[in-house]
């Protein structure tokens, strides 16, 4: 069992069962566990290729900081974060931008790991590319998800809200009576009543 210089207390031994490495090893996302010391006693590979490094032996029984990698850049606050976890027990996600190591936004999941008698022995966390996607990939049905469309008030109907919001997305008429499941002459006459109700004669004049 090691000792923590710091503290005087020993470190408890974080066992790892076989079919949970199995399983780990398996997942395409970046995997980690570490000691009550911020010491990684387990990485999957995909963690290994996220700190662009060879082998597993290259974090394994490592801190952060003695990781080579770009990302060790950030190793103290990474260790700030492993106690928040330990001393509180609860979970915590944070958002990550590493330019320099990786050239996508990504989370990072960190959990209390515990042991069969329900002891906190170490931290097990993973990491996510963070998925960026804009207002348009949710209309055109690219992303999954649902948007809640309120009236902002009782100048328009439900049905004129709506077309309103896909006309201010620059969705064409044909678009919008597709998504609708409407017809075509059905949207341009809610075209034309917004257009009276709100006293323009064109769509620009209604964003302004």
């Amino acid at each position: 069992m090691a000792t923590d210089e710091t503290t005087a207390k020993p470190i408890p031994e974080v066992e790892l069962p076989r079919s949970l490495i199995f399983t780990l090893d398996k997942i395409p996302e970046p995997w980690g566990i570490k000691n009550l010391e911020s010491r990684y006693v387990y990485a999957n590979p995909a963690l290994v290729e996220h700190f662009n490094v060879k082998s597993q032996a290259d974090v394994i029984g490592k801190f952060d900081s003695e990781v080579k990698s770009n990302l060790s850049d950030n190793a103290e606050e990474f260790v700030r974060q492993d106690k928040q976890v330990i001393d509180t027990e609860n979970y915590l996600v944070t958002l990550e931008l590493h330019p320099d190591a990786v050239c996508y936004p990504f989370t990072v999941n960190k959990l209390p790991f515990f042991n069969e008698n329900k002891e906190c022995v170490g931290i097990i966390g993973y990491c996510r590319a963070l998925e960026i996607c804009s207002l348009d990939d949710y209309i055109k049905g690219f992303m999954p998800g649902s948007l809640t469309l309120n009236q902002p008030d009782d100048l328009f109907s439900e049905r004129e809200c709506e077309v309103l919001f896909f006309r201010l997305q620059s969705m064409t008429t044909k678009d919008i009576f597709e998504t609708l499941c409407c017809s075509e002459r059905t949207v341009q006459n809610h075209i034309q009543s917004i257009y009276q109700k709100a006293g323009v004669n064109c769509l620009a004049n209604l964003k302004e």
